[in-house]
């Protein structure tokens, strides 16, 4: 009698057809849940870069004005910009005020120079920025000009969050505390507008007790477009207005976004501070 035993050559193509289905959705599977756990570190990371410079600078900020010298005139905010602010106050007890003479680059390329009068020996003067070239200009040269921008060379455009310390006459003495990697500007490496939200966005207190948006040229209450470019602001009549500064971190990934190769992980974090020693 003959054996009917085994696979037929159909049987077994069907098997094998099966198993290579099986073996490639695993495989698929596989795959997709290694880009999912990059994805989720890099975004762990991203925000983590952008909750450390975000807690840092609001920190700060709810101290502008703190220990001035208002009866010699010592102001509280020297210049506002979209992504730089300077200002006066006791942050650091071992620092005292910025001597009369001294230079300081605001955010379009021009001087600040410290007044001659000599204030009380409080409020330092701090610039938050991304100018780490100290030329007076964010732009492309303050991208990947840092030992510490350069740990992140896979993306070309991210920028190093600085908090400048400036309290002496020498200023070699001067501090750059180099808060958090990872973020964006206003430009990138080739020098085109990145479209993110400015760092600083100003909330100006009118004399009819409204409030006007610093930069926001249609009065929707909101900085689209160019006025996200909005001019940098040294007049003390403005500066007085200032109540509230809402403050925008955008960071990066380091690496590209593993679903979309194209393009990294870009997050922003925000948040809003009152002045308290303004008047």
């Amino acid at each position: 009698m003959k054996s009917t035993s085994g696979f037929s050559l159909i049987e077994l193509l069907v098997s094998s057809t099966i198993m290579l289905i099986v073996f490639a959705m695993v495989f698929t599977a596989f795959i997709q849940t290694r880009k999912i756990s990059e994805r989720n570190t890099m975004d762990a990371e991203i925000v983590q870069n952008a909750r450390i410079g975000l807690d840092e600078i609001a920190r700060s900020l709810r101290m502008i004005g703190h220990r001035r010298d208002v009866d010699h005139g010592q102001v509280a905010i020297i210049e506002a910009a979209p992504f730089q602010i300077i200002f006066n106050a006791d942050l650091y007890a071992d620092k005292s005020a910025l001597p009369p003479q001294m230079d300081v680059n605001l955010y379009d390329a021009t001087i600040y120079t410290s007044p001659a009068q000599k204030y009380a020996p409080h409020a330092e003067t701090i610039r938050w920025t991304l100018d780490s070239t100290d030329d007076g200009v964010v732009d492309r040269r303050d991208i990947n000009d840092q030992a510490e921008e350069q740990e992140t060379w896979r993306n070309p455009n991210d920028m190093v969050l600085i908090q400048e310390i400036m309290h002496s006459a020498n200023t070699s003495r001067w501090r750059d505390n180099q808060i958090t990697l990872g973020v964006l500007g206003p430009y990138d490496a080739k020098d085109q507008p990145t479209d993110i939200p400015p760092m600083f966005q100003y909330w100006l207190l009118e004399a009819d007790n409204t409030f006007t948006l610093l930069g926001d040229e249609n009065e929707d209450l909101e900085l689209e477009g160019d006025e996200c470019y909005f001019r940098s602001i040294t007049s003390q009549e403005i500066l007085r207005k200032v109540r509230r500064i809402r403050i925008t971190v955008t960071t990066e990934s380091d690496q590209k976004d593993p679903f979309d190769p194209s393009s990294h992980r870009r997050i922003s974090l925000s948040t809003e501070v009152s002045m308290r020693n303004v008047d």
